[in-house]
C-alpha cells in the first residue's frame, strides 16, 4: 500500500504492541503476494452478469541488468521506468454487490494482452453463458477479444469515453477573420470552452431512455458537424450502435447507470491511483499485484459494511 519495509516496521508496533523485525515485515509482504494470486485463479461460485473491462497505465520500475558498486561499497541493481497497462475486470451482481474480479499487468492494450487476461477470467467461470453484458472502453483490442471470447454477448460502449472522443479530433488551429484574414490562434480559455461546449452538446444525445430519441439527437448533431469537423463525427460514429445496447433486450433497472459509466472503475482506479502518488511507481509486478489486492479487499469490505447498515 505504500510504506516500506522500515515505515511497515515503524507501525506495527501500534497495534502489536512489540516491535516485529524486517524480516518478519518481509514475510508478511511475501504473504500477500500469494493470497493476490490465489484470489486471482480462484474459480467464482457465482460468476457476475455484468462485467466492466478497462486498463490503467501505471509506472514500473525495471532493472536494466546493471548492477554498479557505490561508494561505500555497496551494490545497487539499476533501474529504469516503463509505462505499463494495469488490466482490471469488475463484476456487479443484480442486487448491487460488486467484486473486483482480477487484474493483469501487461507491456501494452493490443489484443494479445487482452486475450491472455480474458482468458483467466473464463477459468475463473466468467462464460458467455453467465455474461448477460460487458462493459468496456474504445480499446479496439479488447472488443476484438470480447467478441472472440464472449461471443453473442453485447458489448457496452462507455459513454464518457465515447463522448470525450469528439474532444480529442477537434482542430484547433489558426482561425480566419470575415474577411479572410488569418487572425490570432485560439487561446488556451477559448480551447478549454469550446471543448466544454462540444461534449456538452453530445452528452445530451444520451440525456434520454429512448431509443428513437437517441438516434434523432445523434442525427441532429451530425448534420451540422459533418462538414466542420469531419474527423471528429467519423470517430464518434464509428461503433456509434454499441453505445445503444443497454436500451436492447431485457437490462435490469440497476445496471442502466453501471453500462453508462465507469463510476464503480473508475472509483477504484482512483484508489489505486492515489496510492501510487505517494509510491512513485511500482517496484515489481508483484508489488502491483499485491497493490490491487489490498485495495480490492478495502472497497470490498467498505461495500459490504454499507450493505449490511442498510439492512
Amino acid at each position: 500500500m505504500g510504506p516500506s519495509l522500515r515505515a511497515l516496521q515503524d507501525v506495527m508496533p501500534l497495534s502489536l504492541g512489540e516491535v516485529v523485525s524486517l524480516a518478519a515485515c518481509h514475510r508478511l509482504g511475501l504473504g500477500l503476494v500469494e493470497r493476490a494470486q490465489a484470489f486471482k485463479t480462484a474459480r467464482l461460485a457465482s460468476p457476475p452478469p455484468l462485467v466492466l473491462v478497462d486498463g490503467l497505465w501505471r509506472k514500473l520500475a525495471v532493472p536494466t541488468g546493471e548492477i554498479p558498486e557505490e561508494s561505500s561499497g555497496r551494490k545497487r541493481a539499476v533501474q529504469r521506468t516503463q509505462q505499463r497497462g494495469m488490466l482490471t475486470a469488475l463484476g456487479i451482481w443484480p442486487d448491487g454487490p460488486w467484486e473486483m474480479l482480477s487484474w493483469h499487468l501487461a507491456a501494452n492494450e493490443a489484443a494479445a494482452s487482452w486475450g491472455a487476461f480474458v482468458g483467466t477470467l473464463y477459468t475463473k467461470g466468467v462464460t458467455e453463458q453467465t455474461t448477460q453484458r460487458s462493459v468496456r472502453d474504445g480499446s479496439q483490442g479488447l472488443a476484438k477479444v470480447l467478441y472472440s471470447h464472449l461471443y453473442g454477448v453485447p458489448h457496452q460502449r462507455w459513454l464518457f469515453h465515447k463522448i470525450k472522443k469528439i474532444t480529442d479530433h477537434l482542430p484547433y488551429g489558426q482561425g480566419r477573420s470575415e474577411a479572410g484574414e488569418a487572425s490570432a490562434p485560439p487561446s488556451r480559455q477559448d480551447k478549454k470552452e469550446r471543448k466544454q461546449a462540444s461534449l456538452a452538446e453530445a452528452s445530451q444525445i444520451y440525456a434520454t431512455d429512448v431509443e428513437g430519441e437517441m438516434r434523432a439527437r445523434a442525427q441532429v448533431l451530425r448534420d451540422p458537424w459533418e462538414a466542420r469537423e469531419p474527423q471528429a463525427v467519423a470517430a464518434f460514429f464509428h461503433d456509434f450502435e454499441q453505445t445503444l445496447c443497454c436500451l436492447t433486450g431485457h437490462v435490469p433497472r440497476a445496471y442502466g447507470s453501471l453500462m453508462r459509466t465507469t463510476n464503480r472503475l473508475e472509483r477504484f482506479h482512483k484508489g489505486i491511483r492515489s496510492k501510487q502518488r505517494a509510491m512513485g511507481r511500482l517496484q515489481s509486478p508483484a508489488g502491483g499485484d499485491v497493490l490491487w489486492y489490498m485495495v480490492a479487499m478495502r472497497e470490498t469490505a467498505k461495500q459490504r459494511a454499507l450493505c449490511r447498515g442498510k439492512g
